[in-house]
């Protein structure tokens, strides 16, 4: 078996399921729009993972890197990771979150070990790499994995969250957590937009592309809570709201089979068809003159 790891996508959907994969109970993940305080409509926020794309001095600045003592804190240790292992550096440093065997298991078994240690012993869980690895995109032909060059775009996933009433940034590219400051767990989301506001901006107008995502409780969970003590008159409101949240998760699951389904026999098989037929020829010769108008 193959010991890379796959890209993955930056979708509320793949990380939830993701999640799920490896046993963590009650948490879903949903895509933050927006920096205000609308954030906090989500409800009670366990962490956040922000992507970005990563350029060579991005920290060029002095950071506020401490000892990773009492905190759950790995290294970076093998490409295309760092999006399982920014979920995991939240989940393991949250104790309101039902992690599951395999995910507490693996916490009680890293406790102790230094931060480059942590990261290996992630790349080496079977079960994360292949939970995270179930989102490879199927491809027609093998070929060994390249290394990035300078002009390719690479992008990289971060988590920001609160612990023991300080906010933290972990990256595992760094070598330890990064203090950004003293906070609670009802400030922290004050505390922490201006550090991303900050990083957005340090690529002025050349970047774009950012995605921010927010650990929050099982919105279904949380809704059948609701519904359990509300008044009769908010019941209709709270009904509707929890077939809209079925409805979404039902969604994701469907786009997920989809993202993972191999359609290359499927699609190898048409051509062949259609070559069969003699229309391959006439329909590839088309599409050559459109491109040429175009």
């Amino acid at each position: 078996m193959s010991n890379s790891w796959c890209t993955i996508e930056s979708d509320p959907g793949v990380f939830t399921e993701l999640m799920r994969g490896i046993g963590v109970k009650g948490v879903q993940v949903e895509e933050v729009f927006t920096l205000d305080d609308d954030l906090k409509s989500l409800g009670p926020i366990y962490g956040l993972v922000f992507l970005f794309k990563w350029k060579s001095g991005n920290d060029s600045e002095p950071r506020n890197v401490v000892d990773p003592d009492g905190i759950f804190f790995a290294n970076q240790v093998i490409n295309n990771a760092c999006a399982t292992q920014a979920l995991l550096q939240i989940l393991l440093n949250s104790n309101e979150i039902d992690l599951g065997d395999e995910l507490r298991n693996f916490k009680e078994f890293t406790e102790g070990l230094p931060s480059d240690m942590k990261g290996l012993t992630i790349s080496n869980s079977d079960l994360i790499r292949n939970v995270h690895n179930s989102f490879a995109r199927p491809e027609p032909f093998v070929s060994d994995e390249k290394p990035a060059t300078s002009s390719d775009d690479v992008f990289h996933f971060i988590s920001y969250t609160h612990i023991n009433g300080k906010l933290y940034e972990l990256d595992g590219l760094q070598n330890g957590p990064i203090l950004l400051g003293e906070c609670t767990a009802d400030n922290w989301l004050d505390q922490v937009r201006p550090e991303i506001q900050k990083r957005i901006q340090s690529y002025a107008q050349s970047e774009i592309r950012f995605n921010l995502m927010a650990l929050v409780k099982d919105k279904v969970v949380a809704l059948e809570e609701q519904m359990a003590t509300a008044a009769p008159g908010d019941m209709g409101t709270l009904q509707q709201m929890l077939e809209a949240e079925k409805a979404k998760q039902k969604h994701w699951q469907l786009e997920n089979i989809r993202r993972k389904h191999n359609y290359v026999p499927f699609v190898l098989e048409f051509l062949q068809i259609l070559a069969d037929k003699n229309q391959l020829g006439p329909l590839v010769d088309a599409a050559r003159k459109k491109a040429r108008k175009e």
